[in-house]
């Protein structure tokens, strides 16, 4: 007979895990994303998922052969195709500010590292005087100056690429299920884009 289950060690514990549940979750998974985008999904919190034009769990494990796309979803694609496309039209100003900050940065806190550190040796010498301590203050405050300029640079480029990366995954989610429709997701398609598939 053949095994359809394996165990994993955790701890001193083992964990069993049945290959056709594992199987049938995953099924779970990719025709919810399916239903997600569809017009006609009901959830409930007894049955859960089901189909509302079958009344049943949906049993496909590809695509579905009745599916028919939500206005709303078919609002929502070329709505996400815009906002990539608009992001990536700012990918030259935001990587030339992050170089021109960053440099900037660098360079303040490269050129005032050496008196710097010499009036930071000097606060351990019994001669240390005000004055070398307002040098000091003045060397620690360009310093600061340049970490907020890395800074200035830095968090833009941040925020660009946390919401690209965001606004992209959301994509090829879509993407992995219109695929299997024969669809792809071109900026400037709209409603009738689908309709023309007959989803």
């Amino acid at each position: 007979m053949l095994n359809t289950s394996y165990s994993l060690l955790l701890g001193s514990f083992y964990l069993t895990i049945d290959r056709n549940d594992y199987g049938t979750h995953k099924n779970r998974m990719v025709q919810t994303k399916h239903c997600d985008k569809c017009e006609f999904p009901k959830m409930n919190l007894e049955t859960g998922l089901t189909c509302g034009l079958t009344n049943n769990k949906p049993d496909f494990k590809v695509f579905c052969p009745d599916i028919k796309f939500s206005d709303s979803f078919k609002e929502y694609v070329p709505k996400l195709l815009n906002q990539i496309t608009e992001l990536k039209k700012t990918k030259t100003s935001v990587y030339f500010n992050f170089g021109l900050f960053m440099g900037l940065g660098l360079l303040i806190i490269v050129g005032s590292y050496p008196n710097l550190i010499k009036y930071l040796k000097k606060t351990f010498e019994p001669e240390f005087s005000y004055s070398d301590w307002k040098y000091l203050s003045l060397f620690l405050l360009v310093d600061i100056i340049g970490i907020l300029l890395i800074s200035i640079g830095l968090w833009p480029f941040k925020k660009y690429h946390n919401k690209l990366n965001k606004l992209e995954s959301e994509k090829r989610e879509i993407d992995s299920v219109l695929k299997s429709y024969g669809i792809e997701t071109l900026p400037g398609k709209n409603l009738h884009y689908f309709r023309s598939f007959g989803v």
